[in-house]
């Protein structure tokens, strides 16, 4: 079983086989915060294949799904563009698209976007489990992996409709984030601009009003802030306000 990890984490393009991903991830995610980088460089590959293998048998769109691996590998493996200004432009800010993007584990270690290359490729392996277990999405049962990543990596069964947005703890459409990448965004619960980190612990796919209405706050000073924000609102009623009858009336 190792000589074929060997392979796999060494291999730029592996040919990964359906009964490779059977016995191997289940095998790798038995070592759990354990595991070792030729590890998670196969599990990734792994858990890729095991995505588009069961994207392809429901004859989902080959370009989108590829977005989705490009969107998990840019928010987890690889950092934000991290120059200040662009490449192409200079003086110009960055604006993503100048391919301005580093594996994490070559910035800085006091460098917001760093992390080691375990802890990194584990949030990208997080994303693309999260996006699996949102609603409508692929049924992954035949592989067997239900409670493999439970609970030290995921905080849920690997199930379809089991991840909640984050913030709003509402489902997330896995057909809406096909059709729009844009529509669900990774989110740290403690921001990287606060001194939070990118570990698993702290990663989530979020709606991306979620990640607007969440800002630079974390997310418990943010429901702190909306409960606060409800009984002013809720006093403010009780108490026969103008400006609250105004806002009742035009919301009506």
């Amino acid at each position: 079983m190792d000589e074929q990890i060997e392979r796999i984490a060494s291999s730029r393009n592996p040919r990964i086989r359906e009964e490779q991903i059977v016995e191997l991830v289940p095998y790798i995610a038995s070592k759990q915060t354990g595991i070792n980088e030729n590890e998670v460089r196969a599990l990734i590959k792994l858990v890729t294949a095991l995505f588009r293998a069961v994207c392809a048998r429901d004859e989902l769109d080959g370009r989108k799904v590829k977005a989705l691996t490009t969107k998990f590998r840019d928010a987890g493996r690889r950092s934000a563009p991290w120059r200040p200004t662009s490449s192409r432009v200079p003086g110009r800010p960055q604006d993503g698209s100048d391919g301005n993007r580093i594996s994490r584990w070559l910035l800085p270690q006091d460098h917001k976007f760093y992390a080691a290359e375990v802890t990194a490729t584990l949030v990208e392996v997080k994303y693309v489990l999260q996006t699996l277990s949102m609603a409508n999405a692929p049924d992954i049962s035949a592989y067997n992996i239900r409670n493999a990543f439970t609970p030290w990596l995921l905080e849920h069964d690997l199930v379809p409709g089991e991840y909640l947005d984050p913030v709003q703890l509402i489902p997330i459409n896995f057909m809406d984030f096909l059709e729009d990448p844009r529509s669900v965004q990774s989110g740290h619960i403690y921001p990287l601009d606060r001194g939070g980190v990118h570990h698993p612990d702290n990663t989530f796919l979020m709606l991306f009003r979620s990640n607007q209405i969440q800002g630079n706050l974390t997310v418990v000073e943010l429901i702190n802030l909306m409960g606060e924000i409800v009984q002013r609102h809720e006093h403010a009623r009780a108490e026969g306000l103008p400006l609250e009858a105004l806002i009742r009336q035009k919301t009506s």
